[in-house]
């Protein structure tokens, strides 16, 4: 997949396949990204599995407090008998995979299976893979660039998940001496779809 392909692909599970060895930890924090856009359909049970997931994935949960989680809420949801009962079941299964990369392909194929509009949610997943993933690795942030209000707006936007402070992020970076034409880009780009994991706030944070 040449780069310009990769830009206009709206296939995220193809995306996914040419990355070689991605981090485990993207992959499933992009899995998670791809349960929060059907989060609306979930119980808080189901939030929380998907919170816990995170949390694993940054190595802030061990196995033994990720599967309990999980347990109870799929336990949870065969008591209910709800309506999106298959939906809540196939997040539960696609969390609880031991492997990040099919733990990804199958989140996104669940969360694309219960959206009301299966192409648009491809397409979105597919910025998401962008936000998440780059082709090539970037170049390493200089030190300088990481000043304290740059460093807070990107801790901030992690732990909320709301990332709407990207372009302010860019400006930061920018009066902190940046000139990467990536990192700006990726801030201000008004399509940009952002979720933890995002390739720049990783880079500030020092993330892997």
């Amino acid at each position: 997949m040449t780069e310009a392909e990769w830009l206009a692909c709206d296939n995220p599970e193809a995306m996914l396949q040419v990355l070689g060895t991605p981090s485990p930890r993207r992959m499933r924090l992009f899995a998670c990204a791809c349960c929060w856009r059907i989060a609306s359909q979930l119980t808080e049970a189901g939030r929380r599995a998907i919170e816990a997931a995170e949390r694993f994935a940054d190595a802030g949960a061990a196995q033994d407090e990720l599967r309990p989680v999980l347990v109870s809420f799929r336990s949870m949801e065969l008591r209910n008998q709800g309506a999106n009962l298959d939906t809540h079941l196939a997040v539960s299964d696609a969390l609880d995979v031991r492997d990040g990369n099919r733990t990804a392909i199958w989140a996104s194929r669940w969360a694309a299976s219960g959206a009301a509009d299966t192409p648009a949610e491809w397409k979105a997943q597919a910025a998401l893979v962008r936000c998440i993933f780059r082709r090539a690795p970037p170049s390493p942030l200089d030190a300088a660039y990481r000043t304290d209000t740059v460093l807070a707006l990107a801790a901030q936007m992690y732990e909320s998940r709301d990332f709407s402070a990207m372009p302010i992020l860019a400006d930061a970076l920018q009066d902190a001496g940046c000139d990467n034409a990536d990192v700006l880009d990726h801030c201000r780009d008004p399509e940009g779809a952002h979720a933890r994991g995002c390739w720049v706030v990783d880079l500030v944070l020092g993330k892997e």
